[in-house]
């Protein structure tokens, strides 16, 4: 880990000198339980499809944004709970935790999505990845669901209230999900496991190629926002 802010915050670490083999099961453990999640509300969103497809979107969103903080609050004293690349990515680039972590927290994030999608498609009888060809609306869908996410967690962790962040990333993903029409991730690691492990693999590297960088790109947007609104790590209200 590099430098922590001085105030007690949230996405960080408790005890950034404990072992990184220890923080990264945290994370894949964390990743793999939340993928299972999004397969299983995603089945079961399809099935609801045909009978009811206004409430389809309303069961996604309690299923992932529940499960959600309840793995950050189980997990998030040992490895900062992130279960999201973007959250590692964005402060490795804020100097606030080191490249090896980083390196290391991105494979366990990504092994451990991997991993729960073998196991969901042994179990849950739909499709994981959208079954239409990414668009321009739904590439900027994962775009702004990507810089949204983003910027309630560095909000959340840069204000020095370390209890807020859980349940202000439950609440905003259960809006986000609701109000945005098409199938978004804003997390590379589930939507490079959803794809891989799809049907069409024929269309893997196009659809996880677009997704990632329209995710990359919200969460820098995200990352200049919060600079701007918060400009040193150390400068959080009380």
């Amino acid at each position: 880990m590099g430098r922590h802010s001085a105030k007690p915050t949230c996405f960080v670490e408790q005890d950034p000198g404990a072992s990184l083999l220890r923080r990264a099961a945290a994370e894949a453990i964390g990743t793999f339980m939340l993928m299972l999640v999004v397969a299983g509300s995603a089945a079961r969103a399809h099935d609801l499809g045909h009978v009811a497809p206004a409430f389809a979107s309303s069961v996604g969103a309690v299923a992932v944004s529940g499960s959600l903080v309840g793995l950050i609050l189980a997990f998030g004293a040992v490895s900062g709970g992130h279960f999201n690349p973007l959250i590692t990515m964005l402060q490795w680039l804020g100097k606030e935790r080191s490249l090896r972590c980083t390196a290391v927290y991105l494979v366990a994030q990504v092994a451990g999505a991997l991993s729960a999608c073998i196991l969901a498609r042994m179990v849950f009888d739909a499709p994981l990845a959208a079954a239409a060809p990414p668009t321009l609306s739904s590439a900027l869908d994962e775009a702004v669901a990507s810089a949204g996410l983003m910027m309630i967690v560095l909000g959340c962790s840069r204000s020095g209230r370390s209890a807020t962040g859980p349940f202000a990333v439950g609440a905003w993903l259960a809006g986000a999900i609701v109000a945005v029409p098409s199938l978004f991730y804003a997390n590379p690691a589930l939507a490079i496991a959803a794809n891989l492990t799809s049907r069409d693999i024929d269309r893997f590297f196009a659809e996880t190629v677009l997704a990632v960088a329209m995710e990359v790109l919200g969460g820098l947007a995200a990352f200049v926002a919060i600079r701007l609104t918060f400009p040193r790590a150390d400068q959080v209200s009380p």
